[in-house]
């Protein structure tokens, strides 16, 4: 039993290789783990903006590949007056490519809300775009429509567990994104060096990484962005410095399920302290 479990895993590790090398990617050092939650504070200087959860939900399989049903939730602070952010995203991410299948989002607007869905068929090189506008009971399409795409494509939350997969690995790649009906890019700067940090109340080595957004993401942002992640498999981003609608945030992990962030922190203290 315990050498063909040893066997499936070399044969899930070759796939995912593979799957990337296909990309003309490096190699990835990742674990997926089913149930993961990262719960972040989100601050703009000392102004605390809102809440992000970050979740692994299931495994599923989508035309026969294996894919990773993720989600993530963003809301802002009720007591701010001058923000209202209440949205939902949703991506299907390829378990060995780490490319997006299916993307959805759930933007509230006001009083109503607007839904979006991306469905990739990458055998056809297309993309089925809809956008729906709901309110209440009543639904208004505002787009049913195929679009042409020529390679595999990040949407906006995949590319997170892209940069989670890459962050071992040194290397400057320019990542092409699908958001908001068009195809557009990301260029990230993977750093292969460790970086100390103050987060969670401990001073830790992560992995650092950098890059610029050539669209405007998930809550506004855009722009340059830095990235800090943890060292172990899992690649917990745990700290990020980015541009937003209202201008430079501060992203930090401060709840988890399913990670064994206790030990990674004091272990990582340790051998800061040493």
């Amino acid at each position: 039993m315990r050498k063909r479990i040893l066997i499936l895993y070399i044969l899930l590790f070759t796939i995912a290789v593979n799957g990337l090398h296909a990309q003309g990617y490096p190699p990835p050092v990742y674990k997926w783990q089913v149930g993961e939650e990262l719960s972040y504070t989100v601050r703009w200087s000392f102004l605390h903006l809102g809440r992000l959860v970050l979740q692994v939900l299931n495994a599923d399989t989508l035309s026969g590949r294996p894919v990773y049903h993720c989600r993530i939730h963003i809301d802002s602070n009720p007591s701010l007056p001058f923000i209202n952010l209440h949205d939902i995203y949703d991506s299907f991410i390829d378990s060995a490519g780490f490319y997006s299948h299916i993307f959805i989002s759930y933007e509230g607007k006001g009083d109503h809300l607007i839904y979006t869905r991306y469905d990739f068929d990458y055998e056809k090189n297309s993309v089925h775009m809809q956008i729906e506008n709901r309110k209440g009971n009543h639904s208004i399409v505002e787009l049913d429509s195929t679009g042409a795409i020529h390679k595999k494509v990040q949407d906006s939350l995949s590319l997170l567990y892209f940069a989670r997969a890459m962050a071992h690995n040194k290397a400057k790649l320019t990542v092409p994104v699908f958001a908001y009906n068009k195809l557009d890019s990301t260029q990230i700067n993977f750093r292969d060096k460790l970086s100390k940090i103050k987060t969670n109340d401990h001073k830790i080595k992560t992995l650092f990484l950098d890059g610029r957004l050539k669209f405007v993401g998930i809550a506004g942002v855009k722009q340059d962005f830095k990235g800090w992640f943890s060292t172990d498999e899992q690649a917990v981003p745990l700290k990020a410095n980015m541009k937003a609608f209202v201008g430079n945030v501060t992203l930090e992990l401060d709840e988890w399920k399913y990670w064994g962030g206790d030990s990674v922190f004091v272990d990582l203290k340790d051998k800061v302290d040493k």
